[in-house]
């Protein structure tokens, strides 16, 4: 009797396990079905992030030489620029002294047009006097002039 219950114990053990085995095997298939697809979109957004990555790391080392470019630029141009802008202030500052000067001769030249025109109605105040005079001596001498001969 002690085999027979070894036997149905086997017999019941087997069926355990097959059925173990059969519930095991059923979830690892609903398990594939949703690891497989995670695993392929896992290595697809790995793949993706590694571009994206790539890319901007190419973008910055560009951007960076295009940087180092400019700099080495703007350091090569920059001393004639001082050049430039000193000789500007130089030559700024000859117009500032010049406009003085032109400034100081226009004051002159106004006093001495002031001093013009003063002088001119002058001159025709007495040209109006001459041609009084000559007005009022005209008919003396036209009297004069009849005995002189012709």
């Amino acid at each position: 009797m002690a085999e027979n219950i070894n036997e149905e114990q086997l017999i019941l053990d087997s069926r355990c396990i097959e059925r173990l085995a059969d519930t095991f095997e059923s979830s690892a298939k609903r398990w594939e079905l949703v690891v497989y697809p995670a695993l392929v979109m896992f290595i697809v957004l790995a793949i993706y992030g590694f571009y994206l990555i790539y890319t901007l790391s190419r973008d910055v080392h560009n951007l960076t030489e295009t940087v180092i470019s400019l700099t080495e630029s703007v350091d090569r141009n920059m001393a004639s620029m001082n050049k430039s802008v000193k000789a500007m202030d130089h030559t700024m500052l000859k117009m500032a002294n010049s406009v003085t000067k032109i400034d100081g001769n226009l004051r002159t030249m106004t006093k001495d047009v002031s001093v013009m025109t003063r002088n001119t109605y002058s001159m025709a105040a007495s040209t109006h006097y001459m041609q009084r005079d000559m007005r009022d001596i005209s008919g003396p001498m036209s009297f004069i002039s009849g005995f002189f001969p012709n």
